[in-house]
């Protein structure tokens, strides 16, 4: 099976090479063809450049550019090269600054092959964690954007609804139009979600420790916040059943 881990970036020079290196000692213990394409946003500090470099070294390594549009946007880019010029038949949504651990990939691996079409790397199921160093607000964000996601938007039943560790099948993602999920930051990791869950998809959520980034800066932005509360609010609307 043909597997590609999508990593959107943007000024991500310090993690790339590790996030990189670190893949590729996972892959050898794969017997699934194992492919990675970075999604960089124009990334002024040189992270294409770093993976032009280990391109030489890993030709199953793939480099896309465009202009920056955030995470969403980034997602339906690779998604859409995934499925087309390379061939995918499942996906990964993968962040850059290591706080999805790499070897937590066979883990997703084993849950799709056990059949689930959508595999969630979740830190709120039993076995999985957040950070200890995270403070009140960091924690309060994070379980009001789940709260939010599951009885606003009426994602219920999932744990972990803005988790952006994922392992997608591309004939589950073939039946959702990307371009039409209007979202463009954060908020597309409900959107998808939400598409999912609307197309009967199994749905499985894998327990992972989520670690904090030690190098560069997150992108989240209050644009980002205010974008994921007005689409949560909209899909609520959007769905007959969930309004009723």
């Amino acid at each position: 099976m043909k597997y590609v881990i999508i990593v959107p970036t943007y000024n991500e020079v310090d993690n790339i090479r590790p996030l990189i290196g670190q893949l590729q000692a996972q892959f050898l213990r794969l017997t699934h063809d194992m492919h990675i394409l970075i999604v960089d946003d124009n990334s002024p500090d040189g992270t294409a450049k770093v993976v032009k470099e280990l391109q030489q070294q890993y030709q199953n390594l793939h480099l896309i550019q465009g202009e920056k549009a955030g995470l969403g946007a980034a997602y339906v880019r690779g998604m859409t090269h995934a499925m087309g010029p390379l061939g995918a038949e499942a996906v990964f949504e993968m962040d850059t600054d290591l706080s999805h651990k790499p070897e937590d990939v066979p883990r997703l691996i084993a849950a799709l092959e056990a059949g689930a079409d959508f595999v969630i790397g979740s830190r709120y199921v039993r076995g999985g964690s957040i950070p200890k160093a995270w403070g009140l607000r960091r924690r309060v964000n994070s379980k009001v954007g789940n709260f939010v996601a599951r009885h606003v938007a009426g994602i219920h039943g999932v744990r972990d609804c803005t988790a952006g560790f994922r392992a997608i099948r591309t004939s589950l993602l073939s039946r959702i139009s990307l371009s039409d999920l209007k979202v463009q930051g954060y908020a597309f990791q409900v959107a998808l979600l939400f598409e999912a869950k609307l197309r009967g998809a199994k749905i499985v959520e894998v327990p992972v420790d989520f670690i904090d980034r030690t190098k560069g800066v997150s992108k989240l932005g209050l644009s980002d916040i205010i974008e994921f509360i007005i689409h949560a609010w909209w899909l609520r609307f959007r769905s007959s059943t969930t309004f009723i």
